[in-house]
């Protein structure tokens, strides 16, 4: 399919994602539960498990979140636990062209191409993202220049999707500029971010690859400290045990409310999906 397309969602090809990413999910629940490893489904998964006891009808990926001390602990397990027969961890480490601050399970034999991202080399499949998430400070100043040190790498990283398709003029100028950049330039910012807060028990985290609302806000850490057994499909997930408010803080006070029908749709729009064998 050409590149500049936009692929077109069917009901049974969500489905057969979601199957995909369903038994993911399980290999990465299986691995935490195996080394007692904390994680917590997020995002639009932990809404899924709340409001639909599973996906959401029309959701086309899985969130999973750790604290980076888990993070760091389970993609060093991964080294060994995963079956590489099926699936293969993405991070920079395992894919140099890989340019995004969180890591990725990927289905192996599948292919999922992102519209507007086809210049990027990094390998690809269907996939469930694994968000870390690092301290970050209380204080007003010290935050801003946190959340900016934050977008500064994300933009180096973002920028070979920027300098092609950004619509407005300076900013396709600087991300031309920025693409001269190493990924490591950005990663190092990153790394920065998250040497000097390592270890500290600040009341808020965030996933510093993480663009949003919410992530320049902060997450409480507490969410993540206390799980609880939620429902999803035909297993159990942990889930922050204070997950109303969670989905509160996220998606607003109505987040038991569907969205109107034309607003069900996937969020991920790609040029080319196979679902493989």
């Amino acid at each position: 399919m050409d590149g500049n397309n936009q692929f077109e969602y069917t009901l049974g090809l969500i489905k057969s994602m979601q199957q995909i990413e369903l038994e993911m999910l399980k290999e990465v629940d299986r691995i935490c539960r195996k080394n007692h490893i904390s994680y917590q489904v997020d995002g639009g998964t932990l809404l899924g498990a709340v409001r639909h006891h599973g996906f959401i009808p029309w959701d086309d990926d899985v969130d999973v979140r750790m604290l980076r001390e888990d993070y760091e602990r389970f993609c060093e397990v991964c080294r060994t636990q995963l079956d590489k027969e099926k699936y293969f961890l993405q991070t920079h480490e395992t894919d140099h062209e890989y340019r995004w601050g969180y890591a990725r399970i990927l289905k192996n034999g599948t292919y999922f191409s992102r519209k507007n991202q086809e210049m990027l080399r990094m390998r690809r499949g269907i996939f469930i993202d694994i968000f870390p998430c690092d301290g970050m400070p209380e204080n007003k100043l010290e935050k801003a220049f946190y959340n900016l040190t934050c977008f500064a790498a994300r933009k180096i990283l973002y920028s070979p999707v920027g300098a092609v398709h950004e619509k407005n003029l300076l900013k396709k100028n600087i991300y031309k500029v920025l693409r001269h950049l190493p990924p490591e330039a950005g990663f190092q910012l990153f790394d920065v971010l998250i040497k000097k807060y390592k270890g500290k028990h600040t009341r808020f985290v965030r996933t510093i690859g993480w663009n949003s609302r919410e992530e320049s806000r902060g997450y409480l850490r507490n969410w993540m400290l206390h799980s609880c057994e939620l429902a999803f499909e035909d297993m159990e997930v942990k889930a922050p045990v204070d997950y109303h408010d969670f989905l509160t803080f996220v998606f607003g006070a109505d987040y038991m409310i569907p969205p109107p029908e034309g607003e069900r749709m996937p969020k991920h729009t790609a040029t080319i999906i196979k679902i493989g064998e």
